[in-house]
């Protein structure tokens, strides 16, 4: 069988082996953070989160379609996507090692022999093989993610550019790079990343046409190549803002009807395209001619954009920033909902903010014409504070300037240098956000937790709490994979210099220079080790051909080695002409046994990852979402906080149809118009909104994007929320103070009173029948911020205008973030809090309704997967799975304040039973769990959680003592609180025996801890 063949099968089975694995460990359902949202989007076709990725929903879609109609499948199905994009991944990746291995070899095609063939097919295979099982890139193959198609791309285009290096210079050649823009322009509805590929291609495509480079011809190909990814890149906003600028000026100035700046920019782009394509032809410039038609395809591949516009005008039930004409599109495209982070010029976070000036306008489209929305504002901050590159910027977030102080040392008041502006970009971007996730993949990881370092071999037998060394996450590699990457940098390096350069451009572009743009804020809400997959690819190039240098090396040691013996040893050596020769099938035997040697470096991978990377059989990202929604009666409106309380819940109903009654209010986005203007229409089985306060009050740039607390010497005491929307919506002067931007509406107290109709409110049956006697005819609600943002006044005009006809709900995040003192106006139903018309006469004992809370959360929630020991679960789903055993906790309270011991019993076993310890970790909610359970005399369970706690505290107690780590620093003072609470507990049982335990043991790790 030929080398080729050989070659195209040995590919095809490391495809198989990835996406067998990856279809075994694949998540069965939507998985927390970005995922629900994909899903969802995909399935309905909406408009995801900026910049979009219309290419990935529009193959989502269709892998939606295998479902074959069960809604229920439809995530799966998507997932699927991730896992054959991941596994094509692999394909090519293969197909790379191979083909940069053979010109390292200097093989010739149709010449390779037996050894070549082992030595490339065994090195394409390790290297292939051991990106399959690294950390970052199995995680993002097993859900619906971007990164698995961005990983395809990036793979297809530096395959595609290999071969054409490897074609004849002839026309037909010039088909791969016609082929790379299209892949490229298809890769930009998908994600940016994979336009880092360029710089290296370029790279390439010089060497490959200029026989002898220089330094100066590099660095121009470079340079070439960047320019060309910032066309590429900024290209669709470039377009966009210049069909932008000539439809306003067409419609406000000349006349032409909406539209005509959009027709006349494309007319004359692609008319452009179109003589450039004419002439060259005619002129027979098959270089021009090449690339027009790559811009050609680019503009082809940019084409999936279409889809957000059009999609957004079709108005789906998720629409983010509804892009439906080219102004919101640019917004859009540009991500202006997100923070700005300065990149050559900017200030420190210690910056001083002088002024903010009235910036370029932003238009919205009226029936006669273009009108200014608002202006953007810019910050002027004092110039003495701001410096180039600036890594410790300006940031609107409070914990953002303790965190810079940490990383840099800098005390309280001390003013940050030029210095500690670096020492901050090496220490925690470069090496905290990079360096870290690089040797997590290569060298091995210390756990699952966030910010846990990376695992040196030294580290490997020392004794570990269970905690630690039973962490699933945590993978020990030896540094072996590091290693062998190593070899093969060395390997390429001295074989082909040229070569070397354009791989090493390839891993700097997705690495260090990513760092450099995506300049890291102190604090992430998670890992970021995802973005950096294309690197850890180019590594895996490396450790390729690091295996075919091992063979390589291998060979020509036992050469060296027979050269010196005795002349005797014929059966190891022939002597021909003077030189010692190998016998071929030693040299062959010795290469193959060093490739079985590497080859065990993938395996030590695979069975090192395979236990954190198996999500098969993990549900509760999806059942924690329907637990919130049948927590809530019908019709419900339910506020929700972050992205984990909110893309599951958008998954649920829009693909599964679960509870489509309730309408999921997101605060953090319901500062926007565009947010808030759907909330005013019927969705599914949700009837519109009640609000009173028209579109208008509601839009961004208005009087009410921030309305701030502005004593006014006429108003003493709390102000009628009726009277005080009445004023917003007849625009009374009384309320307005002008600023910079233009006048602004103001709020005149910080306490706000609701009028409640207490008749209505009975019939209802809005409070529960225990709560009654706290019904109230005025609710009073404290301001507890400066002023009020657009989601508190929706929220005010919400509670005012429905009249608790329609029930309001709020999760835990939301409630948390609330700029009112809600806490004393919600009772506790199941995972959510309703708001009523009843203010808590205890604030520190949570309300619970105890009926409805007991019968959903004993009978209608789902737990799968939280009591099999063999599901993985981490992070996100270990916080969810907590939380509910914490309000297992807070019913069995209600349940023993209103004398129903027995019901409080089922309820904690019944937490037990489906969050057990061996799946779900017993955690400092587990304390209170032992205390209701010695109240309800179960002194056996009390006895079972008390001891499984002690024994877990006291172990990692004592190491952390003797190896204080930061990331174990919260777990000191749990372990110390729960000793004491565990003593007390036992104390007023009456077991004086094992209260006097926990309190000894308290005493010795607290003096242990305190020197």
């Amino acid at each position: 069988m030929t080398y080729a063949r050989l070659n195209t099968l040995t590919g095809w089975l490391a495809f198989l082996i990835a996406a067998i694995v990856y279809a075994l460990t694949v998540e069965p359902t939507a998985s927390f953070w970005d995922s629900g949202e994909y899903v969802a989007t995909a399935y309905t076709l909406g408009v995801p989160h900026a910049p979009g990725a219309p290419f990935y929903l529009l193959v989502g879609r269709l892998f939606s379609f295998l479902s074959l109609g069960d809604p229920l499948r439809v995530a799966y199905w998507v997932n699927m996507l991730s896992v054959l994009c991941s596994s094509f991944t692999i394909l090519f990746l293969f197909w790379s090692i191979t083909l940069l291995g053979k010109k390292l070899l200097n093989v010739q095609p149709g010449h390779e022999t037996t050894l070549d063939t082992l030595l490339l097919l065994g090195g394409g295979l390790v290297g292939a093989l051991s990106f399959t099982f690294s950390d970052s890139f199995w995680f993002s193959a097993v859900e619906t993610e971007l990164y698995a198609m961005a990983s395809l791309f990036t793979a297809a285009c530096f395959w595609a550019m290999l071969r054409w290096e490897a074609q004849p210079d002839t026309a037909t050649a010039q088909r791969w790079l016609i082929l790379i823009a299209y892949l490229l322009g298809l890769s930009v509805g998908v994600h940016l990343l994979t336009l880092l590929v360029i710089p290296p291609l370029a790279l390439l495509y010089y060497f490959r046409k200029y026989p002898h480079p220089t330094y100066r011809g590099a660095t121009v190909a470079f340079a070439l190549g960047g320019g060309v990814l910032l066309s590429i890149m900024l290209g669709l906003g470039w377009i966009a803002s210049l069909a932008a600028t000539m439809d306003i000026w067409l419609v406000n100035t000349v006349g032409l009807p909406f539209g005509s700046g959009i027709l006349l920019t494309a007319g004359g782009m692609f008319g452009g395209l179109g003589y450039g394509l004419y002439r060259s032809y005619h002129r027979q410039n098959a270089s021009l001619h090449t690339v027009a038609l790559a811009v050609l395809f680019i503009f082809i591949g940019y084409g999936s954009y279409l889809l957000i516009p059009i999609r957004a005008n079709a108005e789906p039930p998720i629409n983010i920033n509804d892009p439906n004409n080219v102004l919101s599109l640019i917004y859009y495209l540009n991500r202006e909902q997100y923070p700005s982070r300065p990149l050559l010029y900017g200030p420190y976070f210690t910056a001083e903010l002088l002024e903010q000036r009235l910036g370029d306008p932003v238009y919205t489209p009226r029936s006669e014409g273009y009108d200014v929305k608002y202006h953007r504002l810019e910050n002027i901050y004092d110039a003495e504070a701001q410096t180039i590159f600036p890594r410790m910027y300006s940031s609107s977030d409070s914990s953002h300037p303790d965190r810079y102080r940490q990383w840099t040392n800098l005390r309280e008041g001390e003013a940050p240098t030029f210095a500690d502006n670096l020492t901050f970009f090496f220490r925690y971007q470069l090496g905290h956000m990079y360096i870290r996730y690089f040797l997590w993949n290569f060298a091995g990881r210390a756990g699952e937790r966030q910010d846990a370092g990376w695992l040196a071999p030294w580290e490997a037998g020392k004794e570990l709490p269970a905690i630690i060394d039973h962490d699933k996450a945590r993978n020990q590699y030896w540094m072996l994979p590091l290693l062998l990457g190593v070899v093969g940098v060395v390997f390429q390096y001295r074989r082909s210099r040229k070569q070397a350069a354009v791989l090493f451009t390839l891993f700097f572009m997705t690495g260090v220079a990513l760092v450099l743009y995506s300049n890291n804020p102190p604090v992430e809400p998670r890992e970021r080790d995802y973005v950096y997959v294309s690197n850890f690819y180019a590594f895996a190039i490396w450790i390729g051909l690091g295996t075919v240098g091992v063979g390589y090396w291998t060979r020509h040691l036992l050469r060296s080695v027979a050269s010196m013996g005795p002349t005797g040893q014929q059966e190891i050596e022939q002597v021909s002409g003077g030189r010692a020769k190998i016998a071929p099938q030693y040299s062959f035997l010795l290469s193959a046994a060093a490739i079985v040697a590497c080859l065990l470096v993938p395996l030590l991978m695979a069975s090192e990852n395979w236990d954190d990377h198996d999500r098969s059989g993990r549900y509760f990202s999806v059942d924690a979402a329907r637990n919130t929604l049948a927590s809530c009666d019908e019709h419900a409106i339910l506020f929700t906080g972050g992205d984990n309380d909110t893309y599951p819940l958008w998954y649920v109903q829009n693909v599964e149809g679960f509870r489509t009654d309730v309408r999921v209010l997101v605060t953090s986005f319901a500062n926007v118009d565009w947010f808030i203007e759907p909330m005013m229409r019927p969705q599914y089985e949700s009837p519109p909104l009640p609000l009173s306060l028209s579109m208008e009050q509601y839009r961004q740039g208005g009087p009410n994007d921030y309305l701030p607390y502005v004593a006014h010497p006429n108003v003493t005491g709390p102000i009628s929320v009726d009277q005080y929307l009445r004023l917003i919506k007849q625009e009374s002067p009384a309320l307005r103070r002008p600023t910079s931007s233009g006048s602004i509406n103001t709020i005149p107290s910080r306490q706000l009173a609701f009028s409640v109709d207490t008749a209505q409110v009975r019939q209802q049956a809005v409070v529960p029948r225990e709560h009654l006697p706290d019904l109230t005819s005025r609710m009073v609600w404290e301001l507890t911020g400066r002023g009020l943002e657009k989601k508190d006044l929706l929220l005010l005009d919400l509670v005012s205008t429905s009249q608790w006809r329609r029930p309001i709900y709020f999760n835990n995040t939301a409630l948390v973030q609330a700029n009112f003192n809600l806490q004393d106006y919600v009772v506790q139903e199941g995972d959510t809090f309703r708001l009523v018309p009843a203010k808590n006469p205890k604030p520190d004992v949570r309300r619970v309704d105890t009926r409805k809370t007991y019968d959903r959360m004993m009978h209608q929630f789902s737990w799968r997967g939280l009591d099999d020991p063999t599901t993985y679960n981490t992070g996100n789903y270990l916080m969810f799975a907590q939380n509910q055993r914490s309000n297992f906790n807070t019913l069995a309270e209600a349940l023993l304040a209103e004398d129903q011991p027995e019901k409080a019993r089922y309820a904690l076993h019944k937490s037990l039973a489906v969050m057990p310890h061996e799946t779900i970790p017993y955690d400092v909610a587990s304390v209170r769990t032992a205390q209701l359970l010695l109240q309800l005399d179960d002194t056996e369970s009390a006895n079972h959680v008390a001891d499984t706690l002690a024994h877990r505290y006291d172990e990692l107690l004592t190491y952390l003592a003797e190896h204080p780590q930061p990331l174990y620093q919260r777990d000191l003072s749990v372990g110390l609180f729960t000793f004491n609470e565990l003593a007390r507990a036992y104390e007023r049982a009456g077991e004086v025996e094992r209260a006097e335990q926990y309190q000894k043991l308290l005493e010795h790790h607290y003096r242990a801890l305190n020197g």
